[in-house]
């Protein structure tokens, strides 16, 4: 661990952090020390002074005392995660980043895979917010809060979500890059991301923020409130936030037509002005409407008028508090409460029956009276695409989005004989899903479709659908409303068992249950689409922390040695049981220089979704098989009709991870003000869970047991006996060729390298002080397969970015503070479509300079603990890169553009 002051403030930083110099700013930094910290239950404040009567905020905090600090990465009072690369943020970086919700914050790490993105990815997939680390999928990378696990609050996934904490109730975030199953259990292949709430302040804190770009805009307001009587305290803050979205339309470096380089035109002919086909059974002759000339097509670019950043809105409440019962016991409670609303534009669904458009006649007693024939064609039967605006009477549809989420703990901390202490506690953790998803009836399109009357038929062309036909076509939307709930028991002993003459010998062993249920209701596709899902999760652990050498026995090339032992062994109802060990070792062969290392094994449990989500079955004749990825190429042209399933597997075993870093960290004691890490890590992540999709399924031997060619009755029966089947009726099936059992199953496989590094230095000045750095993170290799036996694929050239890295440069003038940040992402490789197949194209670089100034006023009247503060984000507002595919734009980015944003702060 490292010590420095810097800014003539305090944060907090690990002498091992990447992040670190990214997010320094006008502010001092001092790094985490070893004292008291727990990490599997929240922090007991209870031996901590009371609070002093100074009404400046920074005065209150620190005579308020530290309360025992929670280490991530350890089961033990005191002991930092040893041999792992821990990165820190502290609350004054926080303040300093200027972020509005955890999204904006984590937006800042290097390290995460939403950094320097858009503030959120909409909806409910992958959570509500739920980035990954290192490029890993967000399924790998476990967040907390206060070292406890969290709910979902995804619509298709159970893995544990991000919390949405008031800024002001966040006291730093402490990220593991490191495989942690041996401590935390199931989700931490990649890392653990833990939020740590501040527990001790007396007084009243408020911050507002507005923030503008063009064509967007942003407010946010959190107070913070709190009281501590000495042997107890109690907490609340809450915090609303809003956002404006933006549209594809209203950025124009997006391009749709790649022909000029080289590629596709990726415009589609689903438009809301229609297209006719007609003139053979293929349709194969196009007419655009209004003029209807032959070979003429109608285009359009649906994402000009969907989302690039979803509207969203954001309540967002936390409660804490402990109180001593008697100088060895000390009860505790805490409590997060979000509710976040997003709307989601995107372009009216495609008029689609069971044809993939809509087919209007023009026959005796069978005539659509909105049917155009093409000039000189005589035509009595067309095909016609269009988009529904009309049927909505808007260019566009809104998804909704609602999410309501608590998570909850409360517990007790008893001291016992000597050093050691025991947490007893419970969670309960809840989260409500809301999705209304505005899609169109099928059934009801082609009925309308085969209309004689204008009250009846359907109008592709215009507004003469009737609005009782228009109703019936577009009432069929995904209205889903899903219920996750965890509840947890756990206890813990942890402290010093003896001294040794390197330091104390330190142990943690812990028990936990866990109960976790997902309930679905509602309807998707037109179906009812109910699940209860649950298992019982039961968990032992231990965790041991032997100081070989130390202050005690410091020899030559031994300044001091220490050894981690952990490991955790955890029973799931319904897959069975995993146990994963874990070593660390930290050496200091001389004072100021740190060598450390870590080998263990990690895994992630299938989500209830991935075992025991609706399957659904699907039936395609021959000719729709033959223009799709689940064409059979051992079959030629000769395809076959076809019947395959999607959906969970109860067969699902958990993912599994083998990882191993070493790292070293330098602070010369000659030279004090400069620091400097690296961490080099290796992850092999096998049994990743997916589908086999796409025609690899057809050659690949990994995937022999889940494609059935010629199936017999028996195996057809059966497969369909555990599914619902969409598109057809089971008894009218004709004879069907391939049976495609692509349920998820274990089949991936991972393999990625890299390199964390993390250099500042700082140098006092007359007038304050300056500070350089730079943190960031460097893929080697990543390598995925679909299965073992699979071609191995170079991520590298396949869209993922080399390296990421954030620089610093700050200065502080007495009351001033002035930092520029540069974000970096490497250019990425990536395969794009051309008309005659698919060409290799490298994006380049995206940089963006943030710039933050602040300016405390003096502390003095009603300009006492003031704080006024500007925020520039992007400030040359850089275009994305150009790749000839997906919007032309090459990698991930942040479509906000030049972003700035005022924020007043004020402390009581």
């Amino acid at each position: 661990m490292l010590k420095a002051r810097m800014f003539g403030n305090r944060f907090t930083l690990s002498g091992t952090s990447l992040l670190a110099i990214a997010m320094v700013a006008a502010l001092p930094a001092h790094a985490q020390t070893s004292g008291t910290a727990q990490s599997t239950a929240p922090a007991s404040p209870a031996d901590n002074p009371p609070p002093q009567s100074d009404n400046s905020q920074d005065a209150k905090e620190a005579a308020a005392g530290v309360p025992d600090i929670v280490v991530t990465g350890s089961s033990i009072r005191g002991v930092p995660p040893t041999g792992s690369n821990l990165i820190s943020v502290s609350r004054e970086d926080i303040r300093t980043i200027g972020a509005s919700t955890t999204a904006d914050l984590l937006a800042s790490v290097p390290q995460l895979n939403s950094f320097n993105t858009k503030p959120r990815a909409e909806g409910g997939g992958v959570g509500a917010f739920a980035p990954g680390l290192r490029s890993l999928p967000s399924s790998a990378t476990l967040p907390l809060m206060d070292g406890h696990r969290l709910v979902a609050g995804g619509t298709n996934e159970t893995s544990p979500d991000f919390p949405f904490l008031p800024d002001l109730a966040i006291e730093r975030v402490e990220i593991v890059a490191d495989g942690a199953s041996a401590i935390y259990g199931s989700d931490a292949v990649a890392g653990v991301v833990n939020f740590i709430t501040r527990k001790r302040y007396s007084g009243v804190d408020t911050s507002v923020r507005y923030g503008m770009a063009d064509n967007y805009s942003t407010f946010s307001g959190s107070i913070l409130a709190g009281h501590d009587w000495g042997s107890g305290s109690i907490l609340a803050a809450y915090q609303y936030a809003q956002n404006s979205d933006i549209i594809g339309a209203q950025r124009d470096y997006r391009v749709v037509d790649f022909r000029p380089y080289g590629g596709v035109d990726s415009r589609t002919t689903v438009c809301p002005a229609a297209n006719v086909l007609v003139n053979t059974t293929a349709y194969a002759v196009s007419y655009a409407t209004p003029a209807l000339a032959p070979g003429t097509k109608n285009l359009c670019d649906n994402g000009a008028v969907g989302d690039l950043v979803p509207q969203s809105r954001l309540h967002s409440a936390f409660v804490s508090g402990h109180q001593d019962l008697e100088s060895r016991i000390t009860l505790w409670g805490e409590l997060l409460y979000s509710d976040r609303k997003d709307v989601v534009r995107a372009a009216p669904p495609a008029g689609a029956g069971a044809s993939g458009g809509v087919i209007l006649y023009n026959l005796p007693g069978f005539a659509n009276p909105f049917f155009r024939t093409p000039p000189g064609t005589g035509a009595t039967v067309e095909f016609v695409q269009f988009r529904t605006d009309n049927l909505y009477g808007a260019d566009h549809i809104n998804n909704i989005y609602r999410v309501r989420a608590g998570n909850s703990s409360a517990g007790l901390d008893a001291k016992l004989a000597a050093d050691l202490k025991l947490s007893v506690y419970g969670t309960y953790d809840w989260a409500t899903n809301y999705s209304y998803l505005p899609a169109i009836n099928p059934a009801a399109l082609d009925a309308a479709a085969a209309g004689t009357t204008a009250a009846t038929a359907l109008d592709p062309f215009g507004n003469g659908t009737s609005p009782a036909v228009a109703a019936a076509i577009t009432d069929y939307a995904g209205d889903l409303t899903i219920n996750q709930r965890t509840y947890l028991g756990a206890a813990k002993i942890d402290g010093s068992l003896l001294d040794l003459p390197g330091g104390k010998l330190k142990v943690a062993v812990g028990a936990e249950y866990r109960h976790e249920s997902f309930k679905q209701r509602g309807i998707y596709g037109g179906n009812q689409v109910p699940e209860d899902l649950d298992r019982n999760v039961k968990s032992v652990y231990g965790e041991l922390f032997v100081p070989i050498f130390g202050d005690g026995n410091a020899r030559p090339l031994m300044h001091s040695l220490a050894l981690s032992v952990s490991a955790r062994y955890d029973h799931y109802s319904d897959f069975g049981s995993t146990t994963n060990p874990k070593v660390g070792l930290n050496w200091q062969p001389v004072a100021g220089l740190t060598l450390r290392g870590t080998y263990g094994t990690s895994f992630r449990a299938p989500g209830l979704r991935d075992v025991g989500a609706t399957v659904g079955a699907y039936y395609f004749n021959a000719a729709a098989i033959a223009g799709s990825s689940l064409r059979d190429p051992t079959r030629g042209a000769a395809q076959v009709d076809t019947v395959f399933l999607l959906g969970g597997n109860r067969n699902l075993q958990p993912e599994k991870a083998r990882t191993w870093s070493v790292g070293a960290d330098l602070r010369p004691s000659g030279l004090s003000n400069f620091h400097a890490s690296t961490t080099y890590y290796d992850i092999h992540y096998t049994n990743v869970i997916g589908t086999p999709g796409g025609s690899i399924a057809f050659t690949d031997p990994t995937f022999a047991a889940v494609v059935f060619r010629n199936p017999t009755a028996a195996q057809l029966a059966s497969l369909l006996a555990i599914a619902v089947p969409v598109n057809f009726v089971p008894g009218a099936l004709p004879t069907i060729g391939n049976l495609l059992d692509f349920r998820q199953g274990n089949f991936g496989v991972r393999d990625t390298t890299g390199l964390d590094f993390d250099i500042g230095y700082r140098q006092p000045t007359k007038f304050g002080s300056i500070y350089a750095g730079v943190a960031g993170n460097y893929i080697f290799t990543y390598k995925t397969q679909l299965s073992p036996t699979a071609p191995v694929s170079n991520q590298l050239d396949l869209g993922v970015p080399r390296a990421t890295l954030r620089g610093t440069l700050a200065a502080e003038v007495g009351p001033v503070n002035a930092i520029a940040f540069v974000n970096y992402r490497h250019g990425v490789t990536g395969l794009y479509a051309t008309p005659t197949g698919t060409a290799t194209y490298s994006a380049g670089s995206y940089t963006t300079v943030d710039l933050r100034f602040s300016v405390k006023l003096p502390n003095v009247g009603l300009a006492k603990g003031t704080q006024l503060a500007v925020e520039i984000n992007d400030l040359l507002d850089q275009r994305p890169p150009f790749f000839p595919a997906t919007d032309g734009i090459g990698g991930a980015y942040n479509p906000i553009g030049r972003y700035v944003a005022l924020n007043l702060r004020k402390s009581f």
